[in-house]
């Protein structure tokens, strides 16, 4: 879920989503978030919590544009360390609102990097990727809509692969 192994010993009580660079947070969590919660209030969930695969499109989403925020603004304003943990600091957010307590919070987080690292190793929703990319292209050239129409189809598209291959798992 995160680039560093320090970030992954995070404390979610520690951890202040708020405190990342305001033009990041515009176009590195904001977007996603409203993104996955969207597919999944679609797919039945009126929660974006307890969607397994639509915390971890979100996951992918935020870390890609995070690494893509990084390498497009080296200099920028944006915290690296904040970067490193905004998929992160997104999941708190959105177990935060849902109320769960603290050691509720670092289960889930431990469950969502496990995940994670599982499919990102076994490459399950590479295919998505490039959609995030052009949504990057969108957000630098001000086409706010067109960015969020590419993060819903990377969205759809991490969370169809992620289906598709727990069936094969199982």
């Amino acid at each position: 879920m995160n680039r560093t192994d320090t970030a992954r010993r995070l404390d979610p009580e520690n951890l202040n989503p708020e405190a990342m660079d305001p033009d990041a947070y515009h176009v590195v969590v904001g977007p996603a978030l409203q993104v996955a919660a969207d597919v999944a209030a679609k797919r039945g969930h009126p929660t974006l919590h307890d969607d397994m695969p639509a915390m971890l499109a979100l996951v992918e989403m935020v870390t890609r544009l995070a690494d893509l925020y990084a390498e497009t603004h080296p200099d920028g304003a944006a915290d690296a360390q904040m970067l490193d943990n905004a998929a992160t600091g997104a999941c708190v957010m959105v177990f935060q609102q849902a109320e769960m307590p603290a050691d509720a919070i670092g289960q889930c987080l431990a469950a969502l990097e496990t995940a994670y690292g599982q499919l990102h190793d076994q490459e399950v929703i590479a295919d998505a990727r490039p959609f995030i990319a052009m949504a990057w292209e969108h957000f630098e050239d001000g086409q706010r809509k067109d960015a969020m129409h590419c993060l819903t189809q990377s969205a759809q598209r991490t969370i169809a692969a992620i289906e598709a291959w727990q069936t094969q798992v199982h």
